[in-house]
């Protein structure tokens, strides 16, 4: 599939992460295009599922993702798949065209922190951060458009200041 709507990535910054082996050219676009797809409406439905509701923070690690998916979509659009070396690193690189890059680091810095310790508090900018973000991935993308995704984003924004 392929999605003209979807955020080109620069073919310099895309030569610069092939050379740093950091991409690859994709393989098997259409298959790897329907994993992905796949796995943002599983992680799409964790988000509406009203019977389990998710907490702040894993309502943050499930956004982000998403946006992940979104990034793989838009390599895989122009012919690219990440690799194993450095994915968040690779991320970073790719959405700074979105956001400055400290408020990047700040957001995937987060991401960690949910992920590897016990902190269940969501940082109000990061969360900023990767609403935006997603944003210009999600409002490009007519599956993303198909959910609330920067509604939930918001909640977690609106929480995440009480804290």
């Amino acid at each position: 599939m392929t999605d003209s709507a979807r955020p080109m990535i620069d073919n310099a910054l895309l030569t610069a992460l092939h050379y740093t082996h950091q991409i690859t050219p994709a393989t098997n676009v259409r298959f790897c295009m329907e994993q992905e797809q796949h796995s943002l409406y599983r992680l799409r439905q964790r988000l509406l599922d009203t019977a389990a509701p998710l907490s702040l923070s894993q309502a943050y690690l499930t956004l982000y993702d998403c946006l992940f998916r979104h990034v793989s979509m838009a390599l895989l659009n122009q012919g690219y798949q990440l690799t194993a070396k450095q994915p968040h690193q690779t991320l970073r690189r790719i959405i700074r065209q979105s956001a400055p890059d400290l408020e990047v680091q700040h957001m995937i810095a987060q991401r960690h922190t949910l992920k590897k310790t016990t902190s269940t508090v969501v940082c109000k900018d990061a969360a900023a951060t990767l609403i935006k973000v997603l944003g210009d991935y999600a409002r490009q993308d007519s599956q993303a458009c198909q959910i609330p995704t920067p509604l939930v984003l918001q909640r977690i924004v609106m929480l995440s200041t009480m804290h």
